[in-house]
């Protein structure tokens, strides 16, 4: 039986992840919470965005369990935005979801795997660790978000590779096996 968040999920526009697509947005927040706020241009540094609440080595989970970083940097597609701001009448903006970098033109990215790389024009390079669960704080849009984004709140990476992202960057997806991710 296929549950109402597959069907969801299966509705959103997916497309080859060897094609190429742009960075629409660069966010950070140096406290926690969302949104996070759009920049000019970001670094990327060694465990993440500079300044950002989430960039450091180490992580404290809800729990209070410190643990090593595996969500140095996270990405939505600009498509999951529109489609739940269609389907929710709401207006959730770039960083709403909490992400670093918003990108379009790569489907929603559930098709995306851990181990994938994603290199941008700028040389910046994240590996996927995971794909990123919605959480609660994702109800100040509205309460039916956290539901109609599952499989669908983007992904978590770590770097790779540093330097600097802004509007405009391209990005490519590098399959774990070294070619082109399909």
């Amino acid at each position: 039986m296929i549950t109402e968040q597959t069907e969801r999920v299966n509705k959103t526009t997916s497309v080859p992840a060897s094609q190429v697509g742009t960075v629409v947005a660069v966010c950070m927040r140096k406290e926690k919470g969302v949104p996070k706020y759009p920049q000019t241009e970001v670094t990327i540094g060694e465990y993440g965005v500079e300044g950002d609440y989430h960039s450091g080595p180490m992580r404290t989970r809800s729990n209070g369990n410190v643990e090593p970083n595996r969500r140095h940097v996270t990405l939505v597609a600009k498509e999951v935005f529109d489609d739940l701001n269609r389907e929710l009448s709401t207006d959730i903006p770039a960083g709403g979801f909490g992400e670093n970098i918003l990108v379009e033109g790569l489907g929603d990215l559930s098709d995306i795997k851990e181990g994938d790389v994603l290199a941008f024009s700028s040389g910046v390079e994240l590996e996927v660790t995971g794909q990123n669960d919605p959480c609660k704080n994702l109800m100040v849009y509205h309460n039916q978000v956290p539901k109609r984004a599952y499989g669908r709140r983007g992904l978590l990476t770590i770097v790779r590779s540093t330097g600097r992202l802004k509007p405009g960057d391209s990005i490519t997806v590098r399959s774990s096996t070294g070619s082109a991710a399909q």
